[in-house]
């Protein structure tokens, strides 16, 4: 019966050592929250990137306001009721209209992936150097865990305390 109580303490006790584990080791971990919203605000990368954007999107705006004027002007003629065409011509017209209108919905996706493709390769060295800021204060300040702040969901609360927002933009020259 001795035995049997000293068994059950003992493994009560490593029991409670196997739960109690991982939240001391949790406790040691140090965790640090950065906003990478507001530091890619602040990165004049970002803006020299969005004014090639802006040249790119308006020259696909330029392109496809002509194709939809000669859409609109193509449509217009064909319905003018005092222009009487014989069918076949008609048939032809209609058939061209249609055509236009396909070239117009392949232009637009056409566009839609090339300032898709623009943006990505225009913000990859961006946020790789934001990436890189973040690791390097990361090891500076020994923490185990950085999360993002700016996205929604993945923190619930936070101390201002373990924010190091400022440390990565200070890093990156930002103010």
């Amino acid at each position: 019966m001795k035995r049997n109580k000293k068994t059950n303490v003992l493994k009560t006790l490593i029991l409670a050592f196997l739960c109690l584990a991982p939240a001391l080791a949790f406790a040691q971990t140090k965790i640090g929250l950065v906003n990478t919203q507001k530091v890619l605000e602040l990165m004049p990368d970002v803006k020299a990137a969005n004014l090639q954007l802006d040249t790119v999107n308006k020259t696909y705006q330029a392109q496809m306001k002509a194709l939809v004027d000669e859409y609109q002007k193509e449509e217009q003629d064909l319905s003018d009721p005092t222009k009487k065409l014989p069918d076949a011509v008609l048939q032809d017209k209609q058939k061209a209209i249609k055509a236009l209108g396909e070239r117009i919905q392949a232009f637009r996706e056409d566009a839609n992936q090339d300032i898709q493709k623009k943006q990505d390769d225009l913000m990859a060295p961006i946020r790789k150097k934001i990436s890189d800021g973040i690791s390097a204060v990361a090891k500076e300040m020994k923490l185990d865990v950085v999360l993002d702040s700016s996205q929604a969901g993945v923190v619930l609360y936070a101390s201002d305390s373990i924010d190091v927002t400022d440390a990565v933009m200070k890093k990156l020259g930002l103010k």
